[in-house]
């Protein structure tokens, strides 16, 4: 359930960014050409580079620990987006909450794979989508503006940290029991191998 509801919560934030960011940009450039294209394009960048962060931790940091620090870097982007005052600013937001989606999508997707059971995941993951729905429209629907969009992200968004931070520690404590049985199998079977090979020699 907690895994369901960070995955929401996190893409529920990304959408309404998908929707809210070029409002944004026009907000605080109203008289200004935007070049749509190019800030698009530095997105995709940012996500390659958000991709590439992952390859480089994971083999360091256990998966779930790394999304408690990529929610809580998207949490800090929304926080700039918000009190953003200049386009700049409002950039350099956009830019760093890319990068923790690019980080995001390999994140989860190892994390689907050890949590949800291979031959039920298309029906998981579809009931996954109806919170994220309904966060969506609910979006929508209000017509909220930008700063108001982006304040309700990051209530979303650091909730999904402090929900990731107990399932980091929930699984820490899984791993620590699987490590001490399989340590003390490999005990007994050392034990019963001296055992055996003692009696043999007898």
């Amino acid at each position: 359930f907690v895994h369901w509801l960070v995955s929401s919560l996190f893409e529920g934030s990304m959408y309404i960014f998908v929707f809210m960011w070029t409002p944004a940009m026009k907000a605080l450039m109203p008289d200004e050409d935007i070049p749509f294209g190019t800030v698009f394009a530095t997105f995709m960048v940012c996500c390659m580079a958000g991709s590439s962060i992952f390859s480089t931790f994971i083999g360091s940091m256990k998966n779930e620990k790394f999304g408690v620090f990529v929610f809580s870097a998207a949490t800090v982007a929304f926080i700039l987006m918000t009190l953003a005052n200049t386009a700049i600013t409002a950039i350099i937001a956009f830019l760093l909450f890319e990068t923790t989606v690019g980080c995001y999508f390999p994140m989860m997707g190892t994390m689907k794979s050890a949590i949800v059971p291979e031959n039920k995941r298309a029906a998981i993951y579809n009931i996954y989508r109806i919170p994220l729905n309904f966060i969506v429209l609910f979006s929508l629907l209000t017509d909220l503006t930008p700063k108001t969009s982006f304040t309700f992200c990051i209530f979303m968004l650091a909730t999904a940290a402090c929900l990731q931070l107990r399932l980091s520690k929930r699984t820490q404590v899984i791993y620590t029991s699987v490590a001490t049985k399989v340590a003390d199998d490999l005990e007994l079977g050392d034990i019963a191998e001296d055992l055996s090979t003692k009696n043999s020699e007898d």
